[in-house]
């Protein structure tokens, strides 16, 4: 599974590596760069390295979107076994147990963090949530969480695992302890399917072991949380974020992959609440207002929950409000366009299940200027796709238009120097340039809880 063809692979390869170099395009008002798709095939290669050198001092826009790409196909790249390559790093669940010299191994353990916190008894730590980063739930069409994963690369896991706060490392490592050039960490979506439901067309699909749910009550409220014990399912990819450390943006380029069909989307700037689409999509049912999407379901609770079928209701209706996530660069959009096509026309030309990540677009990248990372930064400081979000992830925090720098919404509003500095964690801890990363929080009351508020039944 995922072979790909020998044929002419050995000098496709080698004219590859004279191809994949971070410059400006090579022909007037181009973007991508001529001969750039010919070489992605050489980030397959088992050993082939994260992709680094795309973000020299004269970077432009076009380049960190073709440095999207490059890191979206080094992390799909397919094992011997099928599996691709992001699936085989650690996971947050490898923190408190793992090495970074030994990659994870077995199934995908998704949504397994309880309430307990590290240290002591209960304690279980898994690969992601079943609530997105603000709290709120996406509901897939079937009535199950969309629930997340989290991979990270050896490098950045030894660092996160050397500067967790559960084991004191935050407070005790030199405040100067940070990631290093080549370190990544990617975030997969994930939509449940019931036995023999067909998923998402030409989306890639996996096994996965996913928690069975219970609910927590009190005279006035309800939360339903994992209750230990887990039940195997098919789960299919719609989502991936794909964040690495290049040469001068210690920031990281953060970047959001979504599958073709998930919802509809608006060109930036341009989405409006008086809208609707006639099409349907995986999270978007045909002719739904725009007035009823991306709305809000935790607080207060929206949700009814049935613990028999372990399905929520009613499931989310989603749009994704900027094509390219805010793009404020004047090529912007049409850069993106460019790269999409060519990473998806070199996807199309694989074999077997390699092929089906041609069935996922680039939303946007978003970045900072070069080596300007401080303590001070802030989502304010983006460039490029200055409100990037990703429907499966980020669905209820989108910002429709960039046209207030102060309203910005991106990756850099949550990972920052303040990440766990906020009053309503007890205690706030100091600002550190390494609080960009939330994977250190993890065991500690500074995790977004797996807990989803519903309604009182």
């Amino acid at each position: 599974m995922g072979k790909r063809m020998a044929d002419g692979w050995g000098l496709r390869r080698v004219a590859a590596a004279l191809c994949v170099v971070a410059v400006a395009p090579a022909w007037a008002g181009g973007c991508p760069a001529l001969g750039w798709a010919e070489g992605l095939g050489s980030f397959q290669d088992a050993n082939a390295a994260f992709p680094t050198k795309d973000t020299p001092l004269n970077a432009v826009d076009c380049n960190f979107h073709q440095w999207s790409w490059e890191a979206f196909v080094w992390a799909t790249a397919l094992d011997t076994n099928g599996v691709p390559r992001f699936m085989n790093l650690q996971t947050p669940g490898d923190l408190f147990t793992g090495s970074a010299n030994k990659p994870r191994n077995g199934m995908l353990k998704l949504a397994a963090r309880s309430s307990t916190p590290h240290g002591m008894t209960g304690f279980v730590e898994g690969a992601g949530a079943i609530v997105e980063a603000d709290g709120n739930m996406l509901v897939g069409p079937n009535g199950y969480p969309v629930y997340a994963s989290v991979h990270m690369s050896p490098g950045y896991f030894k660092v996160a695992q050397q500067n967790l706060i559960a084991t004191g490392g935050y407070l005790s490592q030199p405040d100067n302890a940070y990631f290093n050039v080549g370190d990544a960490v990617f975030k997969a979506t994930w939509l449940r399917l019931d036995p023999g439901q067909t998923p998402p067309e030409g989306a890639y699909t996996t096994q996965a072991q996913v928690p069975n749910l219970h609910v927590l009550r009190t005279k006035t409220t309800a939360a339903v949380a994992p209750n230990g014990t887990y039940e195997t399912v098919t789960v299919a990819l719609v989502g991936l974020h794909v964040v690495g450390y290049t040469i001068n943006h210690p920031e990281m380029l953060w970047a959001t992959f979504e599958h073709l069909a998930n919802t509809p989307s608006t060109p930036d700037n341009t989405f409006s609440s008086s809208g609707s689409n006639p099409n349907n999509y995986t999270f978007y049912r045909s002719n739904t207002p725009f007035t009823q999407v991306n709305l809000q379901n935790s607080s207060p609770p929206t949700l009814n929950f049935d613990l028999t079928t372990q399905k929520f209701s009613p499931p989310t209706m989603a749009v994704q409000e900027n094509a390219t996530g805010g793009e404020n660069h004047p090529d912007g959009a049409a850069n993106i366009a460019g790269v999409n096509q060519g990473g998806q026309g070199f996807f199309a030309g694989e074999t077997g299940t390699q092929s089906l990540f041609a069935n996922y677009r680039l939303i946007g990248t978003v970045w900072m200027q070069p080596n300007s990372y401080s303590l001070t930064s802030d989502q304010t400081d983006a460039v490029g796709s200055v409100n990037l979000a990703n429907t499966t992830a980020e669905t209820f925090v989108q910002q429709a238009s960039n046209a207030n720098k102060q309203q910005w919404q991106n990756c850099f509003s949550c990972h920052n120097p303040t990440s766990y500095s906020f009053q309503s964690y007890p205690p706030p801890l100091k600002n550190r340039l390494i609080a960009i990363s939330h994977v250190l929080g993890e065991g500690t009351p500074y995790a977004v809880p797996n807990v989803m508020p519903v309604k009182v039944q």
